[in-house]
């Protein structure tokens, strides 16, 4: 992430964004933040603040414990989930792999950055037919090269459903045509 880090001086904002802009369907509470980011939850509660006055994300009470989400209807959401998926490398995977890949119809991000938590890894499945094994670890090790993080690959016929909740669909084929 340190691409941001000169642009996003705070420390435990630019690792809130991460965490809520990867993966936007993700949720937390304050102490749950605090324990995955390794932050104080002083420095959590005044981020989360700022970025709820902000708009860009939005609270709800559940009891006594307050839920923080991405307010997906503010106008720059999908503009910053594209630059920390940009940052994170995700995007990279999709551009080299979605453009060479025939018989491809949906790119799967699985483990720590799923989670919105920034990974020296990128961990992908490949949901498509008769996909090469063999092209796609090269295709891989030039992702390796452009972002310098290991890209992980599975392919698949078709996503198990267990998994679906773990991974984070980040591309599909356009079924209109």
């Amino acid at each position: 992430m340190n691409l941001l880090g000169p642009l996003i001086t705070s420390k435990t904002r630019l690792k809130l964004l991460s965490r809520f802009f990867l993966n936007q369907n993700l949720s937390g509470y304050l102490q749950g933040l605090s324990k995955e980011l390794e932050e104080n939850t002083n420095s959590i509660r005044v981020e989360l603040n700022r970025l709820e006055e902000a708009g860009m994300l939005n609270s709800t009470l559940e009891g006594r414990r307050k839920l923080y989400r991405v307010n997906a209807l503010h106008p720059l959401a999908s503009d910053i989930t594209s630059i920390v998926r940009k940052v994170a490398g995700i995007d990279t995977v999709i551009d080299r792999v979605v453009e060479n890949l025939p018989g491809l119809k949906q790119v799967w991000i699985c483990g720590d950055l799923a989670r919105g938590v920034p990974s020296g890894s990128i961990d992908c499945i490949l949901i498509g037919e008769e996909l090469d094994a063999a092209y796609i670890a090269g295709l891989s090790a030039k992702v390796h090269k452009l972002v310098g993080k290991k890209v992980n690959t599975q392919v698949m016929t078709e996503i198990k459903d267990e998994m679906v909740s773990a991974c984070l669909l980040v591309w599909e084929m356009n079924t209109e045509e």
